[in-house]
C-alpha cells in the first residue's frame, strides 16, 4: 500500500519519491488510491503517510500529506487468515505501538487518546487469538479494527522514540518492522513511563491490569505485560536475537536522532539517551 501511495503521488506530481522526504511537501493530491489491507499492522490504509526504504543510504523515511490519503479503505478480516503467526504476531504489535506511542505523544488530545486505549484494549482482546487461531474470524476482525483506530490516531497524534529507533533498524538490517517495534517497545516504554505514570496506568488497565492504586506501579506493570504479550506471541527477545550486532548502535542512534518523533516523544531523548535505549534492546 505505500507502494501504491508513493506511485500515486509520482503520477501526479513527478519526480522522485525522495524528493517527497517528510512532511507536508506533496503538492497535489496522488493519484486516486483503494486500499485493501491483507495484513492488520500498519494502517497505511488510513493514515497520511507512507514510509519507504531507501536502501542506498540505508535509511527508512515517511512522507507525510493529506494528499497522498486513500480515498477509500476496504478492511475484510477474510482477507487477513493466510497471514502465517510469525506476521500476525509482528504486525498485531506494530498495532499496539501505534496505539500505546499515540497515546502518549506530546500531540494526544481526547479523540486520539479515547482511539488509542480502545485499540491497545482490542489488542489485548484479540491479537494471542488471532495468532494461534488464524482461521478465527472474529479475533482478525478485532484485529483489522484495533489496526484502524490506532492509524487513525496516530494519524493525528504522530507516534516517538519507538518508531524513531525501529526504522533505522529495518533500513540497516532489514528486520521487519513490527518485529522491531515489539523489541524496543517496553525498553521505551520503561523511559517513558516516569513522564507520564498515569497514562501509562491506563495502558496496564486496558491489557487486563487490575489497578494497585499507585500510577508508578502500575505503569511499571504496563511495561512488562507488553513484555510478557511479546513473549506469548512469539517475537524475538531481543536485537541481537534478530542478527543486529551492537557495534551498530552509534549509527542507528545517529539516525533515530534525525527522527521527527524524538520532538513529541512524551520524555525528552539526547544522543546518549538513544545510545543507551538501544543497548537495552540487547
Amino acid at each position: 500500500m505505500d507502494v501504491a501511495k508513493a506511485v500515486g503521488i509520482l503520477a501526479t506530481n513527478g519526480g522522485k519519491i525522495t524528493d517527497y522526504e517528510g512532511g507536508d511537501r506533496v503538492g497535489r493530491p496522488a493519484a486516486p488510491i483503494i486500499g485493501v489491507p491483507t495484513t492488520a499492522g500498519t494502517a497505511s490504509e488510513v493514515t497520511v503517510f507512507c514510509v519507504i526504504t531507501d536502501r542506498a543510504r540505508k535509511f527508512k523515511f515517511s512522507c507525510r500529506s493529506a494528499n497522498l490519503a486513500m480515498r477509500q479503505a476496504v478492511m475484510d478480516p477474510e482477507l487477513t487468515v493466510s497471514m502465517p503467526p510469525a506476521l500476525t504476531a509482528a504486525v498485531g504489535m506494530d498495532t499496539l505501538t501505534h496505539a500505546i506511542e499515540s497515546y502518549v505523544s506530546a500531540l494526544a488530545y481526547p479523540l486520539t487518546e479515547a482511539l488509542s486505549l480502545g485499540a491497545i484494549a482490542l489488542v489485548h482482546e484479540h491479537l494471542e487469538r488471532a495468532v494461534h487461531d488464524g482461521a478465527n474470524i472474529a479475533a482478525r476482525d478485532g484485529m483489522l479494527m484495533a489496526c484502524w483506530m490506532a492509524g487513525v490516531a496516530f494519524t493525528q497524534a504522530r507516534l516517538g522514540n519507538v518508531h524513531a529507533m525501529s526504522h533505522p533498524v529495518g533500513g540497516h538490517f532489514n528486520v521487519p518492522h513490527g518485529v522491531a517495534n515489539a523489541i524496543i517497545l517496553p525498553v521505551v516504554m520503561d523511559y517513558n513511563a516516569p513522564s507520564a505514570p498515569a497514562k501509562f496506568a491506563r495502558i496496564a488497565e486496558r491489557l487486563g491490569h487490575r489497578g494497585s492504586g499507585s500510577d508508578a506501579q502500575d505503569a511499571a506493570a504496563a511495561v512488562q505485560l507488553v513484555r510478557r504479550l511479546s513473549e506469548r506471541v512469539g517475537i524475538p527477545p531481543s536485537l541481537g536475537a534478530v542478527s543486529v550486532p551492537r557495534d551498530g548502535i552509534p549509527a542507528l542512534a545517529a539516525d533515530a536522532m534525525q527522527s521527527g518523533n524524538i520532538a513529541i516523544n512524551p520524555r525528552p531523548t539526547t544522543y546518549e539517551d538513544m545510545v543507551r535505549l538501544y543497548a537495552q534492546c540487547f
